[in-house]
């Protein structure tokens, strides 16, 4: 998809692409509040549970926000676990050509 550039060493930090900064606004994301909020912005960060890589920071988070508010995932009430709903199966499939 290329939203992201390389990681760069040593923060593991990522550059948001041209590309990436249409689509994450064309997903409601605003761009210039993101970075300006004080969290690392994007940074590659690997799941402490499946040790499996994510995005992490500021942009994470507002990804996150979109996929729940728009029900593309539900958050279990007890805990951090995440379930992919029928809709989101297809989103991510269609937007991000993600088989989920």
């Amino acid at each position: 998809m290329g939203w992201l550039a390389g990681v760069s060493w040593p923060d593991n930090a990522y550059s948001l692409t041209r590309d990436g900064a249409k689509a994450f606004e064309a997903l409601g994301v605003d761009i210039e509040a993101t970075r300006a909020l004080r969290r690392r912005f994007a940074y590659a960060c690997v799941d402490w549970s499946e040790r499996r890589p994510h995005v992490g920071g500021a942009i994470g988070a507002a990804l996150l926000h979109v996929a729940l508010k728009r029900k593309w995932v539900m958050q279990d009430l007890d805990s951090r676990v995440l379930a992919i709903t029928k809709l989101g199966h297809r989103e991510m499939l269609s937007r991000f050509g993600l088989r989920v």
